[in-house]
């Protein structure tokens, strides 16, 4: 099954191809991709839509809001680390800036929190996204003063789209 925003992902690949893919200087392949990322609407939240799995086997979901709400996109995060049990869902909220994204995740009831930061990209798998982010777990307010750096995690991640049937 494809989807849309799939589809949207795989003719935005063709376009960066420049047409018959023919050699070109490093030069002109750097101008025409930037005019084809120029072009993004600035809020366009399709791109991003669906479910998209990451190297640690974590998925989420995107749904958009909309373009009329400047790119405000919501959706659902099912971790596959940590203490969560790996079927529960966590709410997220975010935003896409042409094809840049960033959404945060509260683990309400296990006392974290993570915001993801990221930008969309096509390489011959196809479509993907690599993150970096921060994950803050609660720290007892009377540990605060020597454990509070402490409790700030950061890493990165690579999400790529999944089938919902597979």
């Amino acid at each position: 099954m494809i989807y849309q925003p799939i589809t949207r992902i795989l003719l935005l690949s063709a376009a960066l191809c420049f047409g018959s893919c023919a050699p070109a200087s490093s030069a002109d392949n750097k101008i025409q991709a930037e005019t084809q990322v120029q072009a993004l609407p600035s809020s366009d939240t399709s791109l991003f839509e669906g479910i998209w799995q990451n190297d640690r086997g974590s998925q989420v979901t995107f749904n958009a809001v909309g373009q009329d709400a400047g790119g405000m996109l919501s959706g659902i995060y099912q971790t596959n680390v940590g203490e969560p049990d790996k079927s529960q869902t966590f709410p997220l909220t975010g935003f896409v800036e042409g094809d840049q994204i960033s959404f945060i995740v509260n683990f309400k009831g296990y006392g974290s929190m993570t915001a993801w930061v990221g930008q969309l990209s096509v390489d011959t798998r196809g479509p993907y996204f690599n993150t970096l982010w921060h994950l803050t777990r609660d720290v007892d307010d009377a540990r605060e003063d020597a454990d509070l750096w402490g409790s700030i995690t950061a890493g990165a991640s690579t999400f790529r789209p999944i089938d919902p049937a597979d």
